[in-house]
């Protein structure tokens, strides 16, 4: 990420945060020892940022699916939604440092006109926040250039080392396959008003037959009968590594020709009618290669990362870093002035 994609990101980030509902500051001291890592200390008024800067990005959204108690609740065995927020903080900012530490081995540095627009942006990023929202983030100008310069060291290392990557992905490995196809639940119908109830043995058994009739006119006509029936036709692509679509779905594509279509497949949410479209689908299969360097690039970065972790001492300060709480929420803009609105009449 450049820094005028990091700018416009933190200018869209700023909006989201200038949101505090509760007007109090944080009481943790700033300067206690976050974590440690290689020997360098981590200020825990950094951490805390990071941690709040995130709450804020989540609290206007998850709030309104999971209520106002959502970071107590259990999202894994002994784990509340704060505590793997945080930790999953804590690891990155591991990885942040351990990226800065290897900048010189892959020739990253971040220039001077960099900096100042780091600068700029961080001071912006406390101007558009109300004075509460930048209070309930501990939120300072060092600590947002901090913030900016480290996923900026980040996004340069990341490029530098998936740029060193020498991956390769085979014809073999990236050829798909496309199929058009209609289908109809086999479990259940909805009404007019979007009511679902589910179909009983006779509908299912006159359902099935329907559809078997269906199979055999799309033979002659797949697109016709589609039409006929009102049912929607729709594409899809997969290669070897196949795993979203129905294995019985794919066993029936694998045996058709180009241009051949089967007969009905059930499975036990649908029916299927399909036709294959193309052996090879060059296209999807140049995509196919594309996502699957990326993929690959991807695992090869996180190879080296995971190396930098091994060889690294880093601990967490727990008894300062459990006094880092999400337990007052970010909310909206337009909900803090209807707040505020009401609190005036």
């Amino acid at each position: 990420m450049n820094v005028k994609k990091l700018t416009s990101c933190l200018a869209a980030a700023a909006m989201a945060c200038s949101i505090a509902l509760t007007g109090c500051g944080s009481t943790i001291d700033a300067n206690a020892v976050g974590a440690t890592l290689n020997g360098k200390e981590i200020s825990l008024g950094f951490m805390n940022f990071m941690a709040k800067f995130q709450q804020a990005s989540y609290d206007p959204m998850y709030v309104s699916y999971f209520g106002t108690d959502y970071w107590s609740q259990e999202v894994s065995e002994g784990m509340t939604m704060e505590d793997s927020t945080k930790k999953s903080i804590a690891d990155n900012l591991e990885l942040l440092y351990l990226l800065e530490e290897h900048m010189a081995d892959y020739q990253v540095e971040i220039s001077e006109e960099e900096t100042e627009a780091m600068k700029e942006a961080a001071k912006q990023f406390l101007a558009d926040n109300s004075e509460k929202a930048v209070k309930q983030m501990g939120a300072t100008e060092e600590y947002a250039q901090e913030l900016l310069r480290l996923y900026t060291i980040q996004q340069k290392m990341r490029t530098a080392i998936t740029a060193e990557a020498e991956v390769e992905v085979t014809d073999e490995e990236a050829a798909q396959r496309t199929f058009s196809y209609f289908r109809v639940s086999a479990t259940s119908k909805t009404d007019s008003e979007g009511n679902s109830t589910d179909y009983t043995e006779e509908e299912k058994t006159a359902l099935a037959a329907a559809m078997k009739e269906a199979a055999a006119a799309a033979k002659e006509d797949f697109e016709g009968t589609a039409e006929k029936n009102e049912y929607t036709v729709s594409t899809y692509s997969y290669g070897k590594d196949e795993t979203s679509m129905d294995e019985a779905v794919i066993k029936a594509a694998d045996a058709l020709k180009e241009g051949e279509v089967s007969d009905l497949i059930t499975t036990d949410s649908y029916f299927y009618v399909i036709r294959l479209d193309s052996e090879l689908d060059e296209e999807k299969t140049a995509e196919k290669k594309e996502s699957l360097t990326e993929q690959k690039k991807t695992e090869y970065y996180n190879g080296i990362c995971d190396g930098y972790k091994e060889a690294a001492t880093y601990e967490i300060n727990e008894s300062n870093w459990a006094k880092v709480k999400f337990d007052k929420l970010f909310g909206a803009p337009a909900q803090e002035e209807t707040d505020s609105e009401s609190k005036s009449e």
